[in-house]
């Protein structure tokens, strides 16, 4: 990557207990974040010790979730990164129903339970399935003293264990929110009266576990501003990043104009201005199945959003490609492999995805659908990694150039990515400006 260690850092020793649910090999967007702190800490003078737990399986769709083999014993892994500790995986009565009469029965029933589960988790351990996480902290802080406790959430249930940790051990925790909590922009779409009771009955919750926090970490300008404002408390940003650029062996290119969009499609997200742009075209006779492909890779995991995708209309499923959740690398071939990556942008809430930085590191041009006029789009101008469009006729007139330069074996629009501010974004730069602030913290 050609950083160099700031040895200033170094002049003296932290340890960090970081506390997550989410962790390698577990395939998912959260996994990575902790990951990335576990494995850089240590060259910023920053000892770290994970306590998770024991994913194993492959998981392709959400109920494999629960099909993860786990030990009952507790596992420690000791490298020269530092210590990872997992802990036996434990499922609650609702989960174990759907894995006994799958997903399609007792789904009522399973509802019901899974709310009272959730509800009551907050008050009593016997209904949260997270617990051997907290009690495993717990028997480690008994016999360890670190600088700080780093808890990732969600699950927010975490941020329990750091409350009480804290109020125990005296040890200073600090609450990373990868989402908001209350300010959630896909549970805030939930207006019925049951969720707003929820949301209201967690958010007491959220400010009791935040008072005795030390500070907010979040992974963006926008939602860290909020909870600042909201907690009172002094915030830092960490972006969620990517590891390093992509240089894959590609194959021919293909004669179809692929756009791609990987991973996680929120209820916010506005990827109905994409599909309205080629379903005109298509009416308007100006393009095939043949010469444009739409892919959404992992969209299978989410059966809401896959229905909202599928049944736009008929007319376009044959431009669609779709996919369960696929390994990362797998994730990533296909973005070097596409001709444009898709950033859909959501009407009333400012994010920047992590997805959106795995496009970073496939140097491919990216298209903010719509333009946000906020941090999704000021990222991109930023870096110069895309191109940004307000109307669906813009953004038709645009395919329609680029599928032309297809067909007559012309280069497409490139960019000239800001290889300095791309590099910025790497998760290796985010957890040295982490590890910085909290040296800068732990001298306060």
């Amino acid at each position: 990557m050609g950083f160099k260690i700031n040895f200033a850092l170094l002049n003296f020793s932290v340890r960090v207990l970081i506390i997550c649910n989410d962790f390698p090999p577990l395939n998912s967007v959260g996994a990575q974040r902790p990951y990335s702190w576990f494995n850089y800490f240590n060259e910023y003078g920053i000892e770290p010790t994970v306590i998770t737990k024991q994913w194993t399986a492959k998981i392709e769709r959400a109920e494999d979730v629960l099909k993860n083999a786990s030990s009952e014993k507790i596992i420690i892994d000791k490298s020269e990164k530092g210590t990872v500790i997992r802990v036996p995986i434990e499922l609650v009565l609702p989960e174990k129903i759907l894995l006994k009469f799958g997903a399609d029965k007792k789904r009522i029933w399973r509802k019901m339970l899974s709310l009272f589960y959730k509800m009551f988790s907050f008050v009593s351990f016997s209904f949260d399935k997270h617990k051997r996480l907290y009690f495993e902290a717990r028997k480690y802080l008994q016999h360890e003293k670190p600088d700080f406790i780093l808890i990732t959430g969600e699950p927010f249930i975490l941020f329990k264990y750091g409350y009480l940790l804290h109020k125990e051990f005296g040890i200073p925790w600090v609450a990373d929110f990868r989402d908001g909590w209350k300010l959630n922009h896909v549970t805030r779409h939930n207006r019925d009266m049951l969720n707003r009771f929820l949301q209201s009955w967690e958010f007491h919750f959220e400010k009791k576990y935040l008072r005795n926090c030390s500070f907010i970490t979040a992974p963006d300008p926008y939602l860290g501003t909020a909870l600042g404002k909201l907690h009172k408390k002094n915030f830092k940003v960490v972006y969620n990043g990517f590891e390093e650029f992509l240089n894959l062996d590609l194959p021919d290119q293909s004669a179809t104009l692929t756009l791609t969009h990987n991973g996680t499609l929120t209820a916010g997200q506005q990827v109905e201005f994409l599909l309205q742009a080629l379903l005109e075209l298509h009416n308007e006779k100006k393009i095939s199945s043949a010469e444009i492909q739409l892919n959404f890779i992992g969209l299978e995991y989410y059966p809401t959003q896959y229905s909202r995708v599928k049944n736009f209309s008929n007319t376009l499923n044959s431009y669609l490609k779709t996919t369960p959740r696929i390994a990362r690398h797998e994730a990533l071939k296909h973005n070097v492999e596409s001709d444009f990556l898709i950033a859909f942008s959501e009407k009333n809430y400012q994010a920047i995805f992590a997805k959106v930085y795995d496009y970073l590191a496939a140097k491919k041009p990216i298209l903010v659908l719509p333009n946000d006029n906020g941090l999704l789009s000021e990222l991109i101008n930023e870096t110069k990694s895309g191109l940004t469009f307000q109307t669906i006729e813009a953004l038709k007139k645009f395919l329609l150039e680029q599928l032309q330069e297809k067909k007559s074996g012309k280069n497409l629009f490139t960019i000239s990515p800001d290889n300095e501010k791309v590099l910025s974004y790497t998760r290796k730069k985010q957890a040295e400006q982490l590890v910085k602030f909290l040296k800068e913290n732990q001298k306060r």
